[in-house]
């Protein structure tokens, strides 16, 4: 990973703290822990994605919606765990 990649993720890890943060308090969430935590805090992983698939491909001249990275998101993660499935039975 070149450092320009590295320090653009650590800025994004912060602005994601800071984001998971807000939506417990807005949430009344006390225990991080929990499972209403786990599901806040993956909403805000998921919006993160997003915010960031829809820049790239913005700033690529491409076009782009929610229903895009829906589908694209689930077609990598098949392909994700096809290949941990591969790896195991090796």
């Amino acid at each position: 990973m070149s450092d320009l990649h590295r320090q653009a993720m650590d800025a994004v890890l912060k602005a994601a703290a800071e984001d998971v943060k807000t939506a417990l308090q807005e949430r009344g969430i006390s225990d991080r822990g929990s499972e209403e935590g786990d599901l806040a805090i993956l909403d805000v992983a998921i919006m993160h994605a997003y915010r960031v698939f829809m820049r790239i491909m913005e700033r690529e001249g491409m076009g782009a919606d929610a229903a895009i990275f829906a589908d694209m998101a689930v077609e990598l993660a098949d392909e994700i765990a096809k290949e941990r499935d591969e790896e195991r039975s090796e």
